[in-house]
């Protein structure tokens, strides 16, 4: 098997995710694991985490990305790594930044955002809680994405799979 502990997939979401390692040991954090002591239990429960999370989404109500005082101190204090992440994703679709925002599918049953509501939420000062929602949505980004590529290397591995699966 290749990655067989939470400190071993840390390094490969950093390698892989295009997320910043600080960002991705955050995300492990927030879902309540510690890669220093953790055990082969936590390793399991943590992958089937973000499996799940890859498989249905965040707005499931993941632990840690549930509450938006805890998604929006997320955003904050990542917001550099997370909005950098989604400008490249952006400009590999062909498309900018605030279209990809405007397209995401917690918008798809509602009115689209206006592009000065997605560019303050998204560049502007953290003193207006009218941007909450986006930055819940922004801490679902990277999680998902996060999870998104553990799911791919699971997909890729499926021995690896199967073992974290039984």
């Amino acid at each position: 098997m290749g990655v067989s502990s939470i400190r071993g997939l840390c390094r490969y979401l950093t390698q892989y995710s295009g997320f910043s390692g600080k960002t991705i040991n955050s995300v492990i954090y927030s879902l309540g694991y510690h890669p220093q002591n953790a055990t082969k239990n936590d390793f399991l429960d943590l992958s089937a985490e973000l499996e799940n999370c890859a498989c249905h989404g965040a707005n499931i109500g993941i632990p840690g990305f549930i509450y938006y005082s805890d998604t929006s101190k997320f955003f904050r204090k990542h917001r550099y790594d997370i909005v950098s992440h989604m400008e490249q994703t952006a400009a590999e679709f062909g498309a900018d930044i605030i279209s990809m925002v405007q397209n995401f599918g917690i918008f798809r049953n509602s009115e689209k955002p206006a592009t000065s509501e997605v560019g303050k939420a998204l560049w502007g000062k953290f003193c207006n809680e009218e941007f909450t929602t986006f930055y819940n949505v922004f801490a679902w980004y990277a999680l998902e994405e996060i999870s998104n590529t553990w799911y791919r290397y699971l997909e890729e591995n499926p021995a690896c799979h199967a073992e974290l699966s039984a």
